[in-house]
């Protein structure tokens, strides 16, 4: 029986349902709370002067961003191939977001090269800077190495919800429920480094500012 549970759970019919239930709830929370948005307009004068950006938020501030997301332009997501990260390729997928599978620090060859291509030929990117697997709210190396290689300025934006749940994950996943209060909120640019002496510099302030943003729009609205 347990077999056949698994089977079942693993199917790619079960996994497109869950992720179509994701979606519609997703949307249901998206519409059901009252939203506020903070410095959107920095992403705006990028897309309007056709600047290359990468987008970044950490991993457990995931789930609503794919509703807040408000831009025509193409958008692709660094995600695990990892089961988890094939359905939440599913419910990206319903937004209309594209998925590139890999990671920058795991054998990530093939999706860095994947990522570059995506960025010369005008799409934004968006990275998890502390995934697949954590640490939590630590930036890996690999999102400042993409950047410096395709000359894009990092862009670091979160969200909260007054009404959620706080996981017990290993990214401490803020899961949103309806009829509340919510934020977007986008960070000031960080510009791709130059040099390799500047990585660590780029990695450390795109980690500030990330926890930054998040910290103080959860202060704001809890």
């Amino acid at each position: 029986m347990k077999r056949i549970l698994k089977k079942i759970l693993a199917s790619s019919g079960f996994q497109a349902f869950l992720a179509w239930i994701g979606y519609l709830y997703i949307r249901f929370v998206y519409l059901t709370c009252r939203w506020k948005r903070i410095n959107l307009e920095c992403i705006d004068r990028y897309i309007a002067e056709d600047k290359p950006f990468i987008i970044c938020f950490w991993h457990g501030r995931l789930a609503m961003l794919p509703a807040g997301w408000r831009w025509k332009k193409p958008f692709q997501m660094l995600l695990s191939s990892h089961r988890d990260g094939q359905l939440i390729a599913n419910v990206l997928g319903h937004f209309g977001m594209d998925v590139i599978s890999g990671s920058t620090t795991r054998g990530g060859a093939k999706a860095a090269l994947a990522l570059v291509k995506a960025v010369r030929s005008g799409v934004i990117i968006g990275i998890t800077p502390d995934g697949p697997k954590g640490p939590a709210y630590k930036v890996s190396p690999g999102i400042v190495t993409i950047a410096k290689l395709v000359q894009a300025d990092i862009i670091p934006v979160s969200y909260s919800v007054s009404h959620h749940k706080t996981l017990k994950t290993w990214d401490h996943f803020h899961f949103p429920l309806p009829f509340g209060r919510g934020v977007f909120a986008v960070s000031d640019p960080i510009p791709y480094p130059i040099s390799d002496e500047d990585l660590r510099s780029c990695q450390d302030q795109i980690e500030k500012s990330l926890n930054e943003i998040t910290n103080k729009i959860d202060a704001s609205i809890n």
